[in-house]
């Protein structure tokens, strides 16, 4: 034995190395197989062990939930049982495995773990939808424990995406198990109907139409045919078990002769109760085969013993047909001569009821696949939460119009988003997020669905599309009403606002990508706009994209090439002309022309540009105040700090390298924050700022009255100015309301004990006006424009050198 085995393995330990080796592969094959037909890649899984323990926290409340679910599925809790003494056991099991799923790392052998439990699964005969139920809880009880972290949301909806599909992969994983198992019961009964043809004709035959028959009626029918015609009974019919009604139907049933009449007496003693004393009622009470060897001498058949020995029927056996370890109904021949039924019949109806019992198993587990097979389809297409076209399939269906379209018609592709989806799900938590996205795809679908198509391909993005763009503004009317109606979520009453890009294709060719890319561009535009705008896309847009692209892609090299310098503008007390600094700003010389910073300003804000032009700035400016002062002349610099580059983890230890390379006073290098800041931003960069404080540097509100939230802002920044926006200041003697916000500003930082200062001082009469009302510090270009730096000393020279007479009164 041991030397075939060798032989089979290829010889000795060698063997079983490489029969080890291959097995690895092929489950490391089918781990990536459904890993990529599922959408996850190994970063996202090798998170979760590292949450397991918040997630297995309440472990014991899991295995609760699990005897529950057990307690509420008495037949899947039998098919369990019988593989486990009892239900502790297999709860205790159960969250082993759980335990093992989410603490190692998902590889070929997680992937073995998961199959084997599918076949374990199979053998037992549980169900596997029974095993998605189980799953569901497990989810909804660790999304629940993850939901208790402190952490930020982005990361929380990542973790439960990866946590998602993990589960997923894994039921994938024992579905694949479980059909293995069951293919490997298909082969094993085929080989066993193979070893019986010689001696049992009848059995063969019937093996063949189980192997043939595709559908359970057919192959009832096939069964009862077989045993009439080769087995030579008189009659064979198959009922199946109602056990609710106590009651058996008649599902398939053959005969020939004289029982062709006897049809009608077998459909009479169908509606005989079970609980009666017929060898049918026998059977299914007992879950033995029964034999009648003659009917004249058997005492449950007196009441239709005549109406047999009048067709001729001497003999009969009924046999049980067990599906899971269940009875759902019974096979019954009938014989033309007493003991018609010897010990090779018998056994041979035995084994044939057996075969029919798994083939009715195989039947319902391969039914159970093609649902699972259907399923997955339909999630590969579709998105779970509210069973809509994922992007992929919007995305044909797109395709598919503009293919299809007609001389003349346009094709109008619709990108919705929900404003705010994020507060949402902080206020409500995922459920009520998700209760939200459903209610919105229901709006959706009601409105798009008579004349298009719509799909989900964001957490809170849609995409519509429809051929009837001549109906596009009633259309996009009717979304906006309806999306907009008041809904309740929680026994809260909540409004949901969306923004609408729109791309209509025209009557150039294009493809669906591109009007995808349109829609999204029309759909920022929106945003940009406001909550509740709607935007159309048009060529501008793509010119801008376009513009700003190429922009980005030269600034790129502007400071390795240097074209970057800076220019310092002053800043001055308007009551005694002294000098009290310089701001910093950048000019991007390209090809001989000044780039203004309004141009490509917005095209690497919110890019890894945008750091690396700050970084160049604030070095800059250090290095160009140490030079000034090895020069003699002690020049204060504000330079100007995007929040991209305060709130990097880098900000603070470089800005530290460069002071103890570069030192300078205190109070000498100011840092400009704009005051546009979002609340979150200004959570997470005032510590940084408080720590610049300590480290001798100044702290400038920029641009104050821009933002959306400037109370927020001057009661949580650590800043020792204020900078008056200059829009404010330029029309100071136009717009009355202009010198109220100044002066209460002016009243502010002297309570507070901060520095005013106001730009955009362009005229000496606007000069004069901001003395009168209290500001003593400015800049603009009454004083000086921005001048570079080799410029800077002479001009200092020149305005030390002014005499000018104030014709004013200081009150």
């Amino acid at each position: 034995m041991n030397q075939n085995a060798d032989a089979v393995t290829g010889g000795g330990a060698s063997g079983r190395y490489r029969l080890n080796d291959k097995m690895q592969a092929d489950n490391k094959a089918l781990l990536d197989g459904v890993c990529r037909f599922i959408g996850i890649r190994a970063e996202h899984l090798a998170q979760l062990p590292q949450h397991a323990p918040a997630l297995l926290a309440r472990r014991e409340l899991l295995g609760k939930e699990l005897y529950w679910y057990l307690l509420k599925t008495p037949d899947a809790a039998q098919a369990w049982l019988s593989g486990f003494p009892d239900a502790d056991a297999l709860v205790a099991s159960l969250l082993r495995y759980l335990r093992l799923m989410l603490t190692t790392p998902t590889d070929g052998a997680a992937a073995r773990r998961a199959v084997e439990q599918g076949r374990s699964h199979a053998r037992l005969g549980v169900d596997m939808a029974w095993l998605a139920g189980a799953y569901e809880r497990c989810l909804a009880h660790w999304l629940a424990r993850l939901a208790e972290q402190d952490m930020e949301p982005a990361r929380r909806d990542a973790l439960g995406h990866s946590l998602r599909k993990r589960v997923l992969l894994d039921q994938m994983l024992q579905w694949h198990g479980c059909q293995q198992a069951l293919q490997t019961q298909v082969s094993q009964s085929g080989r066993q109907s193979e070893a019986m043809a010689d001696l049992y004709a009848t059995l063969s035959s019937v093996s063949l139409a189980l192997a043939e028959c595709t559908d359970r009626r057919t192959l009832l029918q096939s069964i009862c045919d077989v045993c009439v015609r080769d087995g030579k009974f008189g009659m064979a019919w198959i009922g199946t078990l109602d056990s609710a009604a106590e009651r058996l139907s008649v599902s398939a049933v053959a005969s020939e002769g004289r029982c062709a009449q006897l049809e009608k007496v077998q459909l009479s003693a169908c509606n005989e109760s079970l609980k009666g004393h017929l060898p049918i009622a026998r059977a299914v009470r007992n879950r033995v085969l029964q034999v009648v060897g003659d009917v004249e001498t058997d005492a449950s058949l007196q009441d239709c013993r005549a109406e047999l020995r009048r067709h001729g029927i001497r003999s009969m056996l009924v046999a049980p047909l067990m599906l899971r370890n269940q009875v759902f109904g019974t096979l019954s021949l009938y014989a033309t001569q007493a003991g018609g039924f010897d010990p090779a019949k018998v056994s041979l109806v035995n084994v044939m009821a057996r075969e029919i019992g798994r083939a009715l198993e195989r039947h319902d587990a391969l039914e159970r696949s093609r649902k699972a097979e259907a399923e997955l389809a339909f999630l590969s297409h579709h998105d779970v939460l509210t069973g809509l076209p994922n992007r992929l399939q919007i995305k044909d269906h797109i395709a598919r119009l503009l293919h299809a379209r007609s001389a003349g018609r346009e094709v109008a592709v619709l990108a919705v988003s929900l404003h705010g989806f994020h507060d949402i799900n902080a206020r409500f938590g995922h459920d009520g997020g998700d209760a939200v996205l459903c209610e919105a795809a229901r709006r959706l679908r009601r409105c798009i669905y008579p004349f298009g198509q719509v799909g989900r391909v964001g957490a809170s993005r849609f995409i519509a599309c429809t051929e009837r763009t001549d109906l596009l503004d009633k259309l996009l009317g009717e979304l906006s009403h309806r999306l907009q109606a008041p809904l309740e979520i929680m026994g809260a009453q909540l409004e949901i606002h969306c923004n609408i890009g729109v791309a209509v294709s025209g009557q150039a060719a294009v493809d669906a990508a591109t009007m995808l890319r349109r829609a999204d561009l029309a759909l920022g535009q929106a945003k940009d706009a406001g909550r509740g705008q709607c935007r159309h896309y048009d060529a501008a847009m793509d010119e801008e994209i376009q513009r700003l692209h190429a922009i980005r892609s030269a600034f790129a090299q502007a400071i390795p090439r240097g074209e970057l310098a800076l220019y310092y503008q002053p800043k001055i007390n308007l009551l005694n002309n002294r000098i009290e600094g310089v701001e910093a700003l950048v000019r991007w010389v390209r090809n001989g022309r000044t780039v203004p910073p309004g141009e490509f300003f917005p095209a690497v804000e919110n890019t890894e540009l945008m750091r690396e032009l700050d970084w160049w700035v604030v070095r800059e400016a250090v290095r160009q105040a140490c030079e000034w002062r090895e020069q003699g002349k002690s020049i204060p610099v504000s330079v100007n700090l995007s929040a991209i580059t305060l709130k990097h983890e880098s900000f603070l230890p470089n800005m530290e390298s460069l002071l103890e390379a570069n030192p300078l006073p205190i109070g000498y290098l100011e840092l400009e924050v704009l005051e546009s800041v979002t609340q979150q931003e200004a959570e997470q960069i005032t510590a940084k700022l408080e720590r610049c404080r300590d480290l001798g540097l100044s702290i400038a509100l920029d641009d104050f009255g821009t933002g959306a939230s400037s109370l927020v802002h001057l009661q949580q920044l650590p800043f020792d100015t204020i900078k008056m926006d200059q829009r404010f200041v330029r029309l100071l003697l136009e717009t009355p309301g202009n010198e109220a916000i100044i002066r209460s500003m002016v009243a502010f930082a002297h309570y507070t004990g901060r520095k005013l200062v106001v730009e955009g001082v362009e005229s000496r009469a606007i000069w004069n006006r901001l003395l009168e009302i209290g500001c003593l510090d400015g800049q603009g270009y009454e004083i000086s424009p921005p001048v570079a730096a080799a410029e800077l000393p002479a001009w200092i020279t020149r305005w030390h050198g002014r005499r000018e007479v104030l014709d004013y009164e200081i009150n």
